[in-house]
């Protein structure tokens, strides 16, 4: 099992932050490895809501359905992929922390060889570093 897991405080209240990140119209706004992300069936928090998307890791192009499976308003959620080459689970989090909220990424993917000719630690590596990016990213849009 690998794991990526980074976090970062910004500097809003938890509700803004945890809305932002749960508007599935944000995530090709922060995120340099989403490409595309449309929701195709539920409502945007809603449990089970199913969404298209594709991302790319180390360079190549992998395309998902992944599904919420957990929605805690204002706290936490959760994706889990249903389609797609590299399962994943994905937990976002939201605590207060100071005057400001820490997010918190998790996900927890299995290896990478079936995908990628390379090890799973070089992979996981460049992937931290993506998503670790992101959240700065997120970071300056929420604070500006």
């Amino acid at each position: 099992m690998n794991i990526v897991e980074e976090s970062i405080v910004i500097d809003k209240p938890r509700k803004v932050v945890f809305d932002f990140f749960a508007d599935p119209s944000t995530v090709t706004l922060y995120s340099s490895n989403v490409v595309e992300y449309d929701v195709v069936s539920g409502g945007p928090t809603e449990i089970g809501r199913k969404a298209k998307l594709a991302v790319k890791v180390a360079g190549v192009r992998l395309e998902y359905t992944d599904e919420l499976t957990e929605f805690e308003d204002g706290a936490a959620m959760t994706l889990r992929a249903t389609e797609g080459r590299i399962p994943y689970t994905l937990r976002m989090s939201v605590a207060d922390e100071g005057e400001g909220t820490r997010v918190t990424f998790h996900q927890e993917t299995e290896s990478f060889g079936g995908v990628f000719k390379f090890a799973d630690k070089l992979v996981l590596k460049m992937y931290s570093r993506d998503v670790r990016g992101n959240l700065e990213n997120a970071k300056v849009l929420l604070e500006e």
